[in-house]
């Protein structure tokens, strides 16, 4: 596995609005979801969010409120984000980057340190970002 980048590659620049609104988003969502604020949550979903998960299985919107609701989905909150990647394309915003995660309650590997790779796509739904596609997959556990 080759190492991150220094440093995150913006396009088109590091001072997009599209991109900061959509990292804003980003960050919005992270933080609902740790507080468990469901109607924040949900506001940042798109209706038609389709993430393939950690879990290694393709769900629905509905899916993830559900493990949320339930503590499958559920972290410390020493969550740590690095962005290796944010560009626009088209109307949407593309995030890539890592997360390093300690999933908790009932959460798969709770209590390990989940490194894990990831791509958002969160689109303008009316000046409101929300999040679109999602894929995060695992690299290591321990």
């Amino acid at each position: 596995m080759s190492s991150m980048p220094a440093q995150t590659v913006f396009e088109p620049s590091p001072d997009d609005s599209r991109i900061l609104a959509a990292m804003d988003a980003q960050e919005r969502l992270g933080a609902a979801m740790m507080g468990l604020d469901l109607p924040s949550v949900e506001a940042l979903m798109a209706p038609g969010l389709v993430v393939h998960a950690p879990i290694n299985a393709v769900v629905s919107r509905e899916n993830v409120l559900a493990r949320l609701r339930s503590g499958q989905i559920s972290y410390e909150p020493d969550v740590v984000r690095s962005i290796s990647f944010a560009g626009v394309r088209g109307d949407t915003v593309v995030l890539m980057g890592e997360e390093i995660v300690t999933p908790n309650r009932d959460a798969p590997n709770a209590g390990k340190i989940v490194h894990r790779r990831f791509t958002d796509i969160w689109t303008d739904a009316g000046g409101a970002w929300r999040l679109t596609v999602r894929q995060a997959t695992n690299t290591s556990v321990g």
